[in-house]
Parts: structure tokens; sequence; C-alpha cells
């Protein structure tokens, strides 16, 4: 709740987007001869492919932790988003680039307005984009967002990282991101543990065969 005319997404003393957007931005950094991306592609049907491949290559899984070891400790608890998106043939909806509500007689959890994340820029006047946000307890099949982090899910999750440990340990492979740590991370977050692990984890092992170790 705000008592202020504040009106940016976070309160944080430097915010920030890309000019491009996200999806040129991850392009340009992956614009490179020595990088390959697969959309759409399932790493479990290419793991073998792609480890036959380069044997001694590190991995960064990112994607849920309870699915790499085929649920063998059970399902952690996640919760997924679904999306509907909206035209609306006025200028300005609400004024935000993100209003949340926390009603519980109402079905969605945020209303995004996309024109309000870079309001240096022009408009029509006569329609604005909507999405708004339906976030609900993920099933068999969904997309994991956030981890729930239960008791019950912190029992599992400490065999997990157990297990994440001995499979850094034994085939180099090592665990990041939300998915990955079954953390609830934003991105500046997100990206910071990205580099550390560069940094600590990746570079020393390129440079100077220091052996992998996952988190501790």
């Amino acid at each position: 709740m705000r008592y202020t005319f504040d009106n940016r997404y976070f309160n944080d003393t430097y915010e920030g987007l890309p000019v491009d957007g996200y999806t040129a931005w991850l392009e340009n950094m992956t614009r490179d001869e020595k990088i390959d991306v697969r959309l759409n592609t399932d790493w479990f049907d290419v793991r073998d492919e792609l480890v036959a491949e380069s044997p001694n290559a590190p991995i960064v899984y990112t994607g849920p932790l309870d699915r790499y070891f085929d649920y063998s400790e059970g399902e952690l608890g996640w919760r997924t988003i679904d999306f509907e998106t909206e035209v609306l043939p006025v200028g300005d909806f609400q004024g935000t680039p993100v209003m949340n509500y926390n009603d519980g007689d109402v079905p969605f959890i945020r209303i995004h307005e996309f024109r309000h994340f870079h309001p240096e820029r022009e408009y029509p006047t006569d329609k604005t984009v909507i999405m708004r946000e339906f976030s609900r307890f993920a099933e068999s099949g969904d997309e994991p967002y956030y981890p729930i982090n239960t008791p019950d899910d912190r029992q599992k999750l400490e065999a997990y990282r157990n297990r994440a440990k001995a499979e850094t340990a034994s085939n180099g492979v090592l665990f990041g991101g939300r998915l990955g740590t079954y953390q609830y991370l934003d991105m500046h977050m997100a990206i910071a543990s990205a580099l550390n692990m560069y940094d600590n984890t990746l570079a020393p092992h390129f440079e100077t065969g220091t052996a992998l170790a996952g988190d501790k």
C-alpha cells in the first residue's frame, strides 16, 4: 500500500529496463558463434547427446530441482501463473505499470499496463494493452514460478540439496536460478547469483582446473 504519489514499480534507488526489451537484451548476450541456442527444447531430451559431445564441460541446470532427480525425494510445492492479455479502448487504464489486488473476491493478483514502463515513449491515445496474472498451485505439467517452501518442502529440499552437491562433485552439474535452487529470487538476485557462480566457481575451473563445488 502506498501513501505517496511515487508511482515507480519498486522503491529501489535505481531502476531500469533494457532499451529494446529483454528479448533483444538476451539475444545480444547469446549472439556469439560459440553459443548454440536451442528453443523449445527439453533438456532431458537432449542431455545424453550434449554430454556425449562435451563430456568434460560443466553444466548449469536452471530447471526445477525436483525434476532433475526424477522426483526421487518427492515433489516440491510450487505455484504457477496464468496470463490473460487484453487490448482496451482507452488511452490509460490504471495510471501505473502494475496494480496489485489482494482482495479474496478478485480472481487475479495483479494487472500490468505496459505503456507505463516506458513513460518517455509515445503510445496510442485510444487503446492500451493490459495483462492480468492469475496465481494458483502448480499441477503436473504446469510451469513452476514460485517455491511454496512449507516445512514439508524444506525437508525434501534438504535431501535434494545433498543430492545436488553429489551431482556437482561427480558429474559437474551446477544448480542455479529460482527453480534450480528452490529459492524466491528476484531478477537482480538471480543475475547476481549467476555472476557469483561464474566468478567463484566456473572461472577458476576453466582457468586452473579447480574442482567444481555446489552451494555450501
